[in-house]
């Protein structure tokens, strides 16, 4: 706390401002003015105006925006800024934060990131990590009320999506965060055994010398100086024509630049070199698909015992074992990894969002399929039993779904749900749809 200045005077400040006010007046010479005459009133010293404590910026969500967006022709996006409550059409530049992405009937959410935008927004809690009502608890979006501060690389920007990505927090399929505990904020990896072929039009996972085929494990993050620093993963791998011969790479790829590294040369590439694998921190994305003009493709084929328990939830006494490394190199050649039955299972590099749930929906025929955001109803039956209207194909809003939200600028944030889906018509499932959208903004301090 900031204390004001004492507005009481001892008297020892009195006499010295006494002496000040007549040295002022010429006091302590001679003169005929009431400073030479000692039974003259003293005027005190003026009393000093203290200088005000200024009141610290507000942190937190103090504001608010409602977005009601007509869903646009399937193909096409309309962004969002929620610090001037406004649309951006064209979806350009740094200042918007939320993009729609129509589909047609549904619809998908994007950040003003990596592969989606030119800002520096991102994405923390998915659709399936925290709630609405749970989000609403927060003080502020940097700050896990039962964690603390969260470092800024949780805010995971849009990317490529393939065999690398997973399902937890960070999206990665290679390493899990903070397993030790809500102070723990390192990334470890798993060792998961991923096949990597460079003709994904052949099921082969033999691989040849012009067609190779590689085994690969992600075996760190951590690197620089003292070997402490992030953003520099380390692997190893083989080619799966010579698996005894295993070799081993670290690359910094903490910078904002993709990393593009060659596995048959054992070298970091370029993008218009030849490559076969990339990095950017704790992303990864293959030369093939959406990412590359390559035909490199991946399949996971082992996850090592231990890691998970039956629920799927990170073992942390196995996480954070010194014998990981030698135990699981072992898995690159052996006999039980698994591999695809045919060419369409090798998993090509996509587009993906975190705002994107993982799978992308849940449930089966002609049941309810619940995609995150939303759920679809495919049926007559499904929809009355939800309340909408005996139509076939309706859509209706998982208001409780929700995530945190960084903006394109960087430093501005909010938490948002999808509260409503409104048909224009709501007998005809291809009708206009308009969605509402609920954000809570914390604006730049």
């Amino acid at each position: 706390m900031i204390h004001a200045p004492s507005l009481t005077f001892g008297k020892t400040a009195l006499a010295m401002a006494v002496a000040v006010v007549l040295t002022a007046c010429g006091g302590g010479g001679g003169g005929d003015d009431a400073a030479s005459d000692p039974t003259a009133p003293v005027t005190p010293a003026p009393t000093p105006t203290p200088t005000p404590t200024p009141e610290p910026t507000p942190v937190g969500f103090t504001q608010s925006a409602q977005w009601n967006v007509a869903l646009p022709a399937s193909g096409a996006s309309v962004c969002y800024d929620f610090n001037a409550k406004a649309e951006v059409p064209d979806c350009s530049g740094t200042a918007w934060d939320l993009k729609i992405k129509s589909a047609g009937m549904t619809a998908t959410f994007w950040t003003n990131s990596g592969t989606s935008g030119s800002g520096q927004g991102g994405a923390f809690g998915g659709p399936l990590t925290q709630t609405w009502t749970q989000l609403k608890t927060w003080a502020n979006a940097t700050t896990d009320p039962t964690a603390g501060p969260l470092p800024a690389t949780v805010y995971a920007k849009d990317s490529a999506s393939g065999v690398f990505t997973g399902s937890n927090s960070i999206a990665s399929a290679a390493f899990e965060y903070g397993v030790g505990g809500s102070t723990d904020h390192r990334l470890y990896p798993n060792y998961r055994t991923f096949l990597i072929t460079t003709d994904s039009a052949s099921a082969s996972t033999a691989g040849t010398v012009t067609a190779p085929v590689f085994a690969l494990q992600v075996t760190g993050y951590y690197g620089g100086a003292g070997g402490t620093t992030s953003g520099y993963p380390s692997f190893r791998w083989v080619d799966r024509s010579a698996p005894a011969v295993v070799r081993s790479a670290s690359v910094n790829a903490s910078g904002a630049d993709w990393v593009y590294f060659d596995l048959a040369a054992g070298a970091v590439s370029s993008a218009t070199g030849t490559w076969h694998i990339a990095f950017n921190r704790y992303n990864f994305k293959l030369n093939g698909g959406e990412s590359g003009s390559g035909t490199v493709a991946g399949f996971l084929a082992k996850t090592p015992a231990g890691f998970y328990d039956a629920q799927g939830k990170p073992v942390a006494a196995q996480f954070t074992n010194a014998a990981n490394l030698a135990a699981t190199q072992a898995d690159l050649g052996a006999s039980d990894l698994a591999v695809p039955a045919r060419a369409a299972n090798w998993v090509k590099d996509a587009t993906t969002s975190p705002l994107q749930p993982n799978p992308a929906y849940t449930g089966t025929y002609p049941n309810p399929l619940n995609y995150g955001w939303f759920t679809y109803h495919p049926t007559v039956a499904a929809s009355t039993a939800a309340g909408l209207p005996a139509v076939a194909h309706l859509i209706k809003a998982n208001s409780e779904s929700a995530s945190l939200l960084r903006g394109g600028e960087g430093n501005t944030y909010a938490r948002f749900h999808l509260s409503n889906i409104a048909y224009a018509n709501p007998s005809v499932a291809t009708s206009q749809q308009t969605w509402t959208i609920d954000f809570d903004v914390q604006p730049q301090p």
